[in-house]
């Protein structure tokens, strides 16, 4: 299990029932089963929880027999340790696959083929997975995408996940587009920390690498969040090579006059972006 535990699965269609969450939850951890759910129903997902059994067959045997799903509470912390028994209390969970940018680096021009919203995590199943994490310890969850900004109900998220007890840190990872105008209510929810991507300062290649207009708008999001309170303000730069690898130092000097930390991040490749030394 890596150590930023992502909440890739897809919970069973019976909303409330703790006990079937559980089973898609020991379905997902353990490693029996490899699929994320990514192409089946909710019905079609209790369908097969139901008509499976599950072990943790990479524990010793005694630690096996404890971890034998049954009606009783399972002891989810196991999973949380890895072999050399450290803790993973650090959850990233999706909330959408949709962005309005598209990210050269990231994203098709064309977009991608989005998933049934009936196969996606509801409100419901969102703040029960967090739940049953933070109840064995994870103590820090952060939204992603996607734009996590453009879900609809990302503000009734964030405000339920607070509550939840034993949660230290409530993040969100956005392109800060809509940032500026969401931020104070954002905050009233009880945000904790944000970080921002942002691959340029210069207007146009900005605009060249996200393949959108809307650099103004990123930066008002930074002032915004420093005006709030926020601090650090972390920023995401992916650095690109004949792109923007001259602005680093541009990217530094903001740190002097603003609360910003600015990360450095590599150019990797996904599905058919392969390797190009000279991206990076």
């Amino acid at each position: 299990m890596s150590a930023s535990t992502r909440a890739a699965c897809r919970l069973s269609g019976t909303r409330g029932s703790l006990k079937n969450v559980r089973k898609v939850f020991d379905r997902c951890v353990n490693g029996v089963v490899q699929r994320t759910f990514s192409s089946a129903t909710h019905e079609e997902n209790e369908a097969e929880v139901r008509e499976s059994t599950f072990s943790a067959p990479n524990f010793p045997s005694p630690l096996k027999t404890k971890l034998k799903l049954n009606d009783n509470i399972l002891p989810f912390s196991a999973f949380l340790r890895d072999g050399f028994g450290r803790r993973h209390n650090y959850l990233r969970i999706s909330l959408t696959e949709k962005c309005n940018l598209r990210c050269q680096y990231c994203m098709p021009e064309e977009g991608v083929k989005l998933t049934p919203r009936n196969q996606l995590l509801s409100t419901s199943e969102v703040l029960t997975l967090a739940r049953l994490f933070v109840q064995e310890g994870v103590d820090k969850i952060r939204l992603t995408g996607g734009e996590p900004l453009i879900r609809a109900d990302v503000l009734d998220v964030i405000a339920e996940l607070k509550k939840l007890q034993g949660l230290k840190t409530l993040a969100v990872t956005t392109n800060g587009i809509n940032l500026s105008r969401l931020l104070p209510k954002l905050k009233g929810a009880g945000l904790d920390l944000i970080n921002i991507s942002l691959d340029s300062l210069v207007p146009a290649k900005f605009e060249f690498i996200v393949r959108r207009k809307g650099f103004h708008k990123v930066m008002e999001g930074i002032d915004k969040a420093a005006e709030l309170g926020y601090n650090p303000v972390k920023i995401n730069c992916v650095v690109m090579r004949g792109l923007n690898e001259d602005e680093l130092l541009d990217f530094v000097a903001l740190t002097e006059t603003k609360p910003l930390e600015v990360r450095f991040i590599e150019y990797m490749p996904f599905d058919g972006n392969k390797w190009n030394f000279k991206k990076m």
